[in-house]
């Protein structure tokens, strides 16, 4: 089962920041805001972050998934371990067409609010766990 869900007006924090703690407060609050009584996963997992801005910043699409992850250990997994296969990315809203990105695959109520948030929020970050299929593992992804 694919758990999306979106946090909105959220700037990523670094595992290392005085803010972290905030930070995994408000993953907690996103992901129950979608999922309110999820129980945990206990298989093998698949990690997508996105973070979409509007104003410039320096975070790494490598360094976006910790902490999220870190933020949802006891609400979606025991431990983080269970994710084996990640994806990352950072979009710059301001440099980038968003009518580039193929949204169709976004679960509808997650791609109603990232479309409403579009014009009220400088952040986003959209955020998807699901069951692991090894198929996932690609090669050559430049199209």
């Amino acid at each position: 089962m694919i758990h999306a869900f979106l946090c909105a007006g959220r700037t990523p924090v670094t595992i290392q920041a005085h803010s972290h703690l905030k930070y995994e407060e408000d993953i907690k609050r996103a992901y129950k805001q979608y999922w309110p009584t999820e129980p945990p996963q206990n298989e093998y997992l698949y990690g997508i972050v996105y973070y979409f801005h509007k104003k410039k910043n320096s975070i790494d699409a490598d360094n976006l998934c910790k902490p999220i992850f870190d933020a949802l250990k006891n609400e979606l997994y025991p431990d983080d371990k269970l994710i084996k296969y990640v994806r990352s990315a950072v979009y710059d809203l301001d440099s980038n067409n968003i009518e580039t990105l193929d949204l169709t695959k976004m679960p509808d109520n997650v791609s109603d609010d990232f479309i409403k948030n579009l014009n009220n929020v400088d952040d986003m970050l959209y955020i998807e766990i699901g069951n692991l299929d090894f198929g996932m593992f690609e090669f050559a992804c430049e199209r």
